[in-house]
């Protein structure tokens, strides 16, 4: 169940934190790999790994998904090299913490140029492919804080980190009702808090928060994201689409 041997996958952020783990799931679960994202070295690393670890084809493209000229040279490329794209994991983002009253426009930019309009140029442009082919699974990887708020006591505001994983999750919902006519499935990850490189996961003051807010008491652990990505990415998840599935220990269940 859920062999995605034969099949494509592009994963976009791929060079660090979520990205890495969404895209060995992949290449364990058979499908050639290909990893997107600036910075090229990590990323050599990245593809090199998955292919020692499950032996199937990788590839590495260095891009930024703020550029939609880059974007659509790359998913042209990609097409290129393997033949078509079959899954999108669009998992590049980021975010600033900062009590809205002191958020400068320069941090609120930067996270929507990324986190909304960077995923939106590759919804666009891993979709034609999709398109052109009559098939595909497309996993955008939004955010628990697309759904609730973040409680004062995290100490932070992250207004625009919100508000743009909202727009994903919504983006997501119109997405899936304009391509299932094409057999696309459109869903989104919302994760609760996983170590990354930017995520506050390690702080204790942060952990102690997480402890006191999560119903499980803890964050989320390596591997806990991986059945989620394989089972939205393979062919049995055909009737699901538009989904926004919450991994998050329970927090948006209160």
């Amino acid at each position: 169940m859920f062999d995605l041997t034969g099949k494509v996958a592009v994963v976009t952020g791929g060079s660090s934190g979520l990205g890495v783990q969404f895209a060995h799931q992949l290449g364990r679960q058979g499908a050639s790999v290909v990893v997107i994202a600036r910075r090229e070295h990590m990323l050599k690393q990245v593809a090199e790994d998955i292919a020692n670890e499950s032996g199937v084809k990788t590839g590495y493209y260095k891009c930024d998904v703020t550029d939609s000229a880059w974007v659509a040279r790359t998913a042209e490329q990609i097409v290129a090299d393997f033949g078509k794209i079959d899954i999108a994991v669009n998992c590049a983002g980021g975010g600033n913490c900062a009590w809205t009253e002191e958020l400068p426009d320069q941090k609120w930019h930067a996270t929507m140029d990324v986190n909304i309009n960077g995923l939106f140029y590759c919804c666009r442009e891993f979709g034609k492919a999709m398109i052109k082919n009559g098939y595909g699974r497309m996993v955008n990887i939004s955010s628990m804080l697309g759904v609730v708020g973040m409680d004062v006591e995290f100490g932070m505001g992250i207004a625009e980190y919100a508000a743009s994983k909202g727009a994903v999750n919504n983006l997501t919902r119109q997405l899936a009702v304009e391509w299932a006519r094409f057999g696309i499935t459109v869903n989104a990850i919302a994760p609760g808090f996983f170590a990354s490189e930017v995520s506050p996961v390690g702080n204790e003051k942060f952990d102690n928060f997480l402890k006191t807010k999560c119903p499980m008491k803890r964050e989320g652990h390596p591997g806990e994201l991986d059945s989620v990505i394989a089972f939205l990415t393979a062919d049995e998840s055909r009737y699901v689409t538009g989904q926004i599935v919450g991994v998050d220990g329970g927090w948006t269940a209160m």
